[in-house]
Formats: C-alpha cells, sequence, structure tokens
C-alpha cells in the first residue's frame, strides 16, 4: 500500500499531520489529548469536525466506494451486437473514510469523496432512484486512465445475449454492492456480470466474491456497503427506456 498517492493505513504521527489529497483537498487531523479534530479543506471552504475518540484510539484512512449507484454514460456511443460482450474497467471516484480504533475494531469518523460527485436520477417518476452521474469512456485497461490515484477500478462484464444491438445511452451500476481490494498500485472492485437478453426482458447482474486477477496477492479494503440480497438481479440495470429525463 506504500506505492499508493493516499497513505491508506495506519497514520502515524504525533500531535496533528496534513494529509494532501488529489483534487486541491487537504485533510488536517490534531489530536488533542482524548479529542481528535478533523479539518477537511477544498477550493477554499474549510469543515471541521470534532471527535470524543480517547486518547489511545489510532486513526486510518481507509478507501470505499460511493453510497449511491451510479449512473454511466459512455462518453461516445456505445453499441453491443447480438453474441458480443464488453469487457471494460468503469473508473470510479474513491471515497475516503477517517477511522478510529484499533486494526481489530475501527469506527468510522467521516468520509468522503476525493472528487465531488454530481447526483442523477434513474427510472420512472414512481419507482426511480437517486444516485451520482459519472460519464466514462468505458476503457478496458488501467493504464488508459488518467486518475489513477484517485480512483476504484471496477471491473465489467456485458454480455448480449439477445438477437438485437444493445444501444444504451446510460445504465445503472450498484457500486454499494461490490467489496474493494488494493493492488499494488490501484485499487479494484470485485468483478460485476450482466447479462442483456432484449429491451422486453429483465437483464441478470451478479456480483463476483472473490478479487479480480489483475494483481498477485491483493487485500481486501472495505467489504460490501450493502449484502447482496434475493430478487437483486431483477432490479438492478435498466436502459434508456426506463430513465426518466425530467
Amino acid at each position: 500500500m506504500s506505492k499508493h498517492l493516499i497513505p491508506w493505513g495506519k497514520l502515524v504521527f504525533q500531535d496533528e499531520t496534513r494529509i494532501t489529497l488529489p483534487f486541491s483537498r487537504e485533510l488536517f487531523i490534531r489530536r488533542m489529548g482524548n479529542e481528535t479534530h478533523l479539518h477537511l479543506e477544498k477550493e477554499g471552504e474549510d469543515e471541521v469536525f470534532r471527535f470524543i475518540t480517547g486518547q489511545d484510539a489510532s486513526l486510518y484512512l481507509e478507501p470505499g466506494l460511493p453510497d449511491l449507484p451510479m449512473v454511466i454514460k459512455p462518453s461516445i456511443s456505445l453499441a453491443i451486437l447480438p453474441g458480443k460482450k464488453l469487457e471494460t474497467l468503469v473508473e470510479v471516484p474513491v471515497i475516503v473514510k477517517v477511522m478510529a480504533g484499533t486494526e481489530k475494531k475501527k469506527d468510522q469518523l467521516i468520509e468522503f469523496p476525493v472528487k465531488d460527485l454530481s447526483r442523477s436520477f434513474f427510472g420512472n417518476p414512481d419507482s426511480g432512484e437517486i444516485a451520482y452521474f459519472l460519464e466514462s469512456p468505458l476503457l478496458n485497461r488501467v493504464d488508459e486512465y488518467e486518475q489513477i490515484d484517485s480512483s476504484v477500478y471496477c471491473p465489467m462484464t456485458i454480455s448480449n445475449r439477445s438477437d438485437q444491438n444493445l444501444d444504451f445511452d446510460r445504465m445503472i451500476f450498484r457500486v454499494p454492492y461490490l467489496s474493494l481490494y488494493y493492488g499494488e498500485k490501484t485499487l479494484y472492485s470485485t468483478p460485476a456480470v450482466i447479462t442483456f437478453r432484449g429491451q422486453d426482458q429483465i437483464s441478470q447482474v451478479s456480483f463476483k466474491k472473490n478479487p479480480p486477477q489483475y494483481e498477485p496477492d491483493m487485500k481486501l479494503a472495505s467489504s460490501p456497503r450493502i449484502s447482496e440480497e434475493k430478487g437483486l438481479l431483477k432490479r438492478s440495470f435498466y436502459f434508456i427506456k426506463t430513465l426518466y429525463n425530467g
């Protein structure tokens, strides 16, 4: 983990420390007796948080995925022909979590994205849901992206098992169901597999339990925010025909 730009893991300092984060953000931490004060600075704004953590609590930085699904819009028009599949890595801005406690038991103090996330809405007015918006080139190699130090790379396979072209304008990707792993320099999520069977059919979505095989000896960084539940596959993936553009 030492090769990551953000110093993930246990923080070692005396009374105070300043951590420079991507996108001109800084985190200032001060220990005062049994209190911990956090100052999150970004673009001239300064948020201050005060916690009673106790003198013996250690502090940790841990990565996470967003708390809401991502509505993904391809950067350029994209179509998957019948019988073909797209294998891609979705670049998702990482969430920084500040934790206090011990290696075995930690409590979360705050969490924040390294990059501001825009809210979106997916589905129809009656049954849609709030999500974050992400425009993505849907590339298939990490080195083709630019923000490697501030992102999580989520492997996704979309298979077109229908007899029609899969032309989608946007899709929904439920990142809270994914686990997160440390690679040597990069953060990866567990893979998602999506099967499209036609515009009038429900697309099947499954989330793998094991880390992707991009690097050896990857370590678990965080578990899913939401455990996979029965019936999840029936409501995890929608196409433009169900998108509300109001």
